[in-house]
């Protein structure tokens, strides 16, 4: 069962608060089929805000009971996790680290997928989430890899994976294409574990 114990973490001041404010705290824990709602609610305002995500509005489906389903299967599963950042009772961030494949010679390789809230942006929260998802990669021995694919123009994400030892491996210009026919750089990056 992958699972871990809830933990404590600061959460900097939003932009504009006083000088000197005292910090808040939210909590990184292990997503619950109870979160479903919330989890949802949280991915589908970042679908909304954020230009550096693959899935459109229009296009994520998921119920209820699918996201309750795809969590509890999370949690039967040796090598996966569904992370939640949680505040105030709100789910804040979501990271996921998942097998993407059930071939045996991938079996210790994850993908990473991260999600913030748009008001908690540059608040410490995926950095929060991604210490959290680094440990229990490090402390689960069959994970040996985490892999993940973010938008070159992503350069506050792109900063963070670097500064938790992830490399770039792998840069495919235009790789994304928008509704505005733009194209967009998508960068691959890794991290041994």
């Amino acid at each position: 069962m992958a699972s871990m114990d809830p933990r404590t973490h600061s959460l900097s001041p939003a932009v504009g608060t006083t000088p000197g404010a005292v910090a808040d705290s939210f909590v990184v824990r292990s997503a619950t089929p109870d979160d479903a709602e919330r989890v949802l609610e949280c991915a589908r305002e970042v679908f909304v805000t954020s230009p550096y995500v693959l899935t459109s509005p229009g296009e994520f489906t998921m119920t209820l009971e699918e996201e309750r389903e795809f969590i509890a299967k999370l949690h039967e599963h040796p090598r996966q996790i569904m992370l939640v950042a949680e505040h105030a009772g709100q789910i804040i961030g979501i990271l996921v680290l998942t097998q993407n494949t059930a071939k045996r010679k991938l079996r210790h390789a994850v993908v990473l997928g991260m999600s913030i809230r748009q008001s908690y942006r540059g608040r410490r929260v995926g950095t929060a989430l991604l210490r959290e998802a680094v440990a229990w990669a490090e402390a689960n021995p069959e994970v040996q890899i985490i892999t993940l694919a973010v938008y070159a123009a992503n350069a506050p994400a792109m900063a963070l994976y670097r500064r938790f030892g992830f490399v770039e491996h792998g840069r495919l210009p235009g790789a994304l294409l928008h509704d505005d026919e733009t194209t967009w750089e998508n960068v691959d990056m890794h991290r041994r574990v």
